[in-house]
């Protein structure tokens, strides 16, 4: 038999893109893996709905929004002493049905490759979004993102993956914990494989899609997003880098602030700037868990 997988989902008050995405898993063509949805404290109504259309799948249904973190951490160790992976997706996403088939199929030619992750297409157009990540001034940037091109080999990202859809081996889990539940949104999956790639682990891209509707549940440039992206690199910098490769990443920073004023202006929103620079200045303080 092959491995098990468990595919958690966690939900947030998004009931039409989850429904889109649980009916896309429920149609993969892997003959052992089961789906965990995680409500992250949505409205009730939104959690019976999703139930009541999907009554055969599992549920945890957590109090309060605890973030992707937080989220995801408690439906892994739902299921952590059951699977030999886990399956970590967004419910904006849409797989294509050989997804699992061929992320477990290069997973399993090397136990030191702690993730893979597929191509992820944006939904819309269909372009790449992510082939993982490479770093770009002291920031990770999607690698390969807005190309249209073919990718017909597996390769390792020159950075590392994304977690709107991430394939984990438990064992790695095991041995490196979950998601840092401090940093409650964006970033935490850079922060895990930075700590992955510390202890010798490879992850990997697979040619394989998924598509991606791109932060329906938070919204792009909105005052969440704004706010955690700064924040959370400046934390994650601190806690893992040299003192020199932290300087490195606040002096560059400041190219991010005018570049963000560059395209909040374009898109007539100067004033979110405001999330942004709150979330730099947090960052340099050490503000952690959820503010906004």
């Amino acid at each position: 038999m092959r491995p098990l997988v468990y595919i958690v989902v966690l939900n947030y008050n998004n009931l039409e893109d989850t429904v889109e995405c649980i009916t896309s898993l429920k149609s993969i063509d892997y003959e052992n893996y089961r789906i965990l949805l995680v409500d992250n404290g949505s409205d009730y109504d939104v959690f019976v709905n999703i139930k009541r259309t999907f009554p055969e799948i599992e549920y945890l249904r957590l109090n309060e929004n605890v973030g992707y973190a937080g989220g995801n951490n408690a439906g892994i160790r739902k299921v952590l002493d059951k699977a030999d992976y886990i399956f970590v997706i967004n419910n904006d996403v849409v797989v294509e049905k050989d997804v699992l088939k061929k992320m477990v199929e290069e997973m399993e030619k090397d136990n030191r490759i702690a993730a893979c992750q597929p191509i992820v297409m944006y939904y819309h157009n269909k372009k790449i979004w992510s082939a993982g990540t490479q770093m770009f001034l002291g920031y990770p940037r999607l690698y390969l993102k807005n190309k249209i091109c073919k990718i017909e080999n597996c390769f390792e990202p020159p950075y590392g993956l994304v977690g709107c859809a991430i394939l984990i081996r438990t064992s790695a889990l095991k041995d490196l914990g979950g998601f840092d539940e401090s940093l409650f949104m964006t970033n935490e999956e850079t922060d895990w494989c930075i700590r992955a790639k510390k202890k010798g682990y490879s992850f990997l891209v697979v040619n394989a899609k998924v598509y991606h509707k791109v932060s329906s549940t938070i919204g792009f440039f909105s005052p969440m997003y704004l706010y955690y992206i700064s924040r959370n690199w400046i934390l994650i910098a601190k806690k893992n880098f040299s003192s020199l490769m932290y300087a490195y990443v606040v002096l560059t920073e400041f190219l991010r602030i005018v570049y963000y004023i560059y395209l909040l202006t374009k898109m007539n929103k100067l004033g979110l700037i405001k999330y942004y620079l709150k979330g730099v200045m947090d960052g340099l303080r050490g503000v952690k868990g959820r503010v906004i």
